[in-house]
């Protein structure tokens, strides 16, 4: 929605396209680049729920 409203080319934008072309390689680049930082948001949530959180640490 932002890359719409301010006309800002993006991943989304991208993803869009790719999968309107059929553009397998593309398509298999963001699924990459979505699930990596997913993992890599996760881990660092759960590394800092712990730092924070003295009832979690062992």
């Amino acid at each position: 929605m932002t890359e719409t409203v301010f006309s800002w080319p993006g991943l989304g934008r991208y993803t869009f396209r790719s999968a309107a072309a059929q553009d397998f390689p593309a398509i298999m680049g963001i699924t990459l680049v979505v699930s990596a930082t997913y993992l890599i948001v996760n881990l660092l949530v759960d590394l800092s729920y712990a730092a924070l959180d003295p009832r979690v640490r062992r």
